[in-house]
């Protein structure tokens, strides 16, 4: 009779604490560690003397490469610090599981891991380029049509409120169902080799952006960039995609927040201040 407790013992759960998932673990959280300090540091080059009040504005000041390149080193720095943490059951999974499948495991886990994760950033550089190139026209318009400048005053309110509306859309729910179930995202989204691990990263950066972009703008729009709103809303985000994973009742609060905090800052808008 054959030995089943030899075969058992080869089953291993997905997230077990192992050498590779601890590695794995710890690079991305060093990574997101030192994105938090760089961005400590970059902040203040965003509202030097000089500059206008808003960082953000500030920095989008002509469609020249070094302003957008500014822009986009500030913003990829501020995405890995906020969404790095998010990602780690993402990436172990493609490290554990969707490796094993290619011809070159070592291969992939090696240099498959870092592609995956340079897609996913892709996705988030490309939203930054978007936001920038729309900063820059709304710049243009209101100084062509200075009426338009009045707008300013209830954009931070109106952007809160719809940021809380996008909660209980569908696109929201689809977009995070492929965000917190990597069973799901790669039994969907499954591609070979080292371009495979790209368009598998850009996949996912996609999904993440269509859940996330909401709170990008928030942060953009209404936090200028601040340390305080992104670790704010890298808290929302972690807890949404691993502590509670997509949980209605938590996308309900977020939204409920929002709106009531975009009705305050249409009624006070000095809160911003603080």
């Amino acid at each position: 009779m054959p030995n089943s407790s030899g075969d058992s013992s080869k089953s291993v759960p997905l997230f077990v604490p192992d050498r590779l998932a601890i590695s794995v673990t710890v690079v991305l959280l060093i990574a997101a560690s030192v994105s938090w300090v760089a961005s400590y540091y970059l902040m203040p080059l965003m509202s030097s003397p000089g500059m206008t009040a808003n960082g953000v504005v500030a920095i989008v000041s002509s469609l020249s490469f070094s302003s957008i390149g500014f822009f986009e080193v500030v913003w990829i720095i501020g995405m890995m610090a906020m969404m790095f943490p998010a990602m780690i059951p993402m990436v172990l999974f493609y490290d554990k599981v969707k490796t094993k499948l290619e011809a070159n495991p070592k291969l992939a886990q090696f240099a498959g891991t870092p592609i995956f994760v340079a897609g996913y950033l892709a996705t988030y550089a490309l939203l930054g380029v978007i936001a920038y190139l729309a900063i820059y026209g709304a710049i243009a318009l209101s100084t062509t049509f200075p009426i338009l400048s009045v707008l300013s005053i209830i954009a931070p309110s109106t952007i809160l409120i719809g940021a809380g509306c996008y909660q209980f859309s569908s696109l929201k729910t689809r977009c995070q169902s492929q965000c917190i179930s990597p069973f799901g995202f790669f039994a969907a989204h499954s591609d070979r080799g080292l371009f495979g691990a790209f368009r598998m990263g850009f996949s996912h950066g996609a999904f993440c952006v269509g859940c996330c972009w909401a709170y990008m703008l928030v942060m953009l729009a209404v936090g200028a960039m601040s340390i305080p709103v992104m670790a704010a809303l890298a808290g929302v985000i972690a807890f949404e995609k691993i502590l509670v994973r997509g949980s209605v009742w938590f996308s309900r609060i977020v939204a409920i927040g929002f709106v009531i905090l975009g009705i305050l800052v249409g009624l006070f808008p000095t809160i911003l201040s603080f």
